[in-house]
């Protein structure tokens, strides 16, 4: 669809394609929650980190998806100035989408997980630098590491937390870099003959600070206003408006690129999504995979655990100790404790022609015949569990919430 609007005349010198823009702004973005959800302690109220973070990948998606329409483009015409036909320009142009949305577009993916991961972890860093005031560079995991940063870890480089340093050298100043830092109380080390080495161009910036996954210095960015494809600098006027308005490049801060972007379809916050698959890994890492085990119960017939089951239990997890009490008992059921049967339309608001409805529908779709309530204890938490007791003998968890 992107290739035939290129080949149909869409104006890729001044526009973002908002169909290529939005693909490219969720893979970019699902990067980030990846990286996010991999964090000890993602900084889950921190509203502005967020906001920059999306606002950011929505530049970076922006600009690239530009660069990539400008590419194609530039082959429409053949030596004579006539048209391609369709299918040979796009044979002149497959190694530019091969690149753009294949190799280059993992690569992008894969340091935007990095490069969320490390943004998350200096923020704890921030938060926790009156114990730990210092931060120590930890080797890569790669198992094929380049050797740019192994001067660092070798003579185990350690600085205060407010370095200067650390403003342009980091983990993930290169791409695909798997180096960490550790935050510590151990004395500064600073080694006289150390010779940092330059971050590559794109990832100069410490994310943990600006809040940018990519850095304006990218290749895709412009080398400056003059040269900016959204503003039409490219005129003699504009470029003496900005020789007398003194204008330094600001992408991330710009009204001109920030006005090209069609958000009419938005996907969910980052940190939402963040929170989201924090909760996925670890019911992963933590919940058996079962398809469907029966087992003693403490009351009546057996315990119907299945995927299908398992998602409802979860459905009702909002906090990360409803998650691991959730475990807990979906592993250990014979915890509960039995306190009483409950008719199918009791709670609150059930008496509601709406709620009543969905009770009937869900019964129909469970065959259950009524709610057995049930108590148990999990790290100093009281939690009530209702099983629903099916028609065949069996309770199945239907939910789950801290008393």
């Amino acid at each position: 669809m992107f290739m035939k609007k290129v080949y149909n005349g869409f104006d890729t010198a001044s526009e973002i394609e908002p169909t290529a823009w939005r693909e490219v702004l969720r893979i970019i973005n699902e990067g980030t929650v990846e990286g996010l959800s991999q964090a000890l302690v993602p900084p889950t109220h921190d509203e502005l980190f967020y906001r920059e973070l999306r606002h950011s990948n929505e530049i970076f998606a922006a600009f690239k998806v530009h660069t990539m329409g400008n590419e194609m483009a530039a082959k429409l015409y053949d030596a004579n100035g006539k048209l391609k036909p369709f299918d040979k320009w796009a044979r002149d142009v497959s190694s530019i989408a091969s690149h753009q949305v294949g190799s280059w577009l993992q690569t992008e993916y894969d340091t935007a997980v990095i490069r969320a991961h490390a943004a998350a972890d200096w923020k704890e860093f921030e938060r926790n630098r009156d114990i730990m005031p210092n931060l120590r560079w930890m080797p890569t995991t790669s198992p094929e590491p380049e050797s740019s940063h192994r001067q660092y870890w070798q003579m185990g480089l350690t600085l205060p937390i407010d370095d200067p340093f650390w403003n342009d050298h980091h983990p993930g100043d290169r791409w695909n870099c798997k180096c960490s830092l550790e935050a510590t109380d151990e004395p500064v080390n600073r080694p006289d003959d150390m010779e940092p080495t330059k971050p590559q161009r794109g990832l100069e910036n410490n994310p943990g600070k600006d809040g940018h996954t990519f850095n304006d210095s990218h290749p895709y960015f412009p080398k400056d206003c003059n040269h900016c494809p959204v503003r039409g600098a490219s005129g003699f006027t504009n470029k003496l408006k900005s020789i007398f308005e003194n204008r330094k490049k600001d992408c991330y801060n710009c009204p001109y690129i920030d006005g090209c972007i069609d958000r009419a379809e938005a996907k969910r916050p980052i940190e939402q999504a963040a929170w989201e698959k924090k909760q996925e890994v670890k019911r992963n890492d933590l919940m058996p995979k079962l398809d469907k085990l029966p087992c003693e119960h403490v009351q009546t017939g057996e315990l119907n655990r299945t995927y299908k089951v398992r998602n409802q239990l979860f459905k009702h997890c909002h906090h990360d100790y409803d998650v691991e009490a959730a475990v807990h008992i979906w592993n250990h059921p014979e915890d509960l404790g039995f306190v009483r049967p409950c008719p199918l339309g009791e709670g609150k608001d059930m008496s509601l022609p709406k709620n009543q409805e969905n009770i009937r529908k869900k019964r129909e779709e469970l065959h259950f015949v009524h709610f057995n309530q049930y108590e148990f204890d999990y790290n100093g938490r009281t939690f009530v569990v209702k099983l629903a007791e099916c028609e065949n003998g069996y309770e199945q968890f239907y939910s789950l919430y801290e008393k």
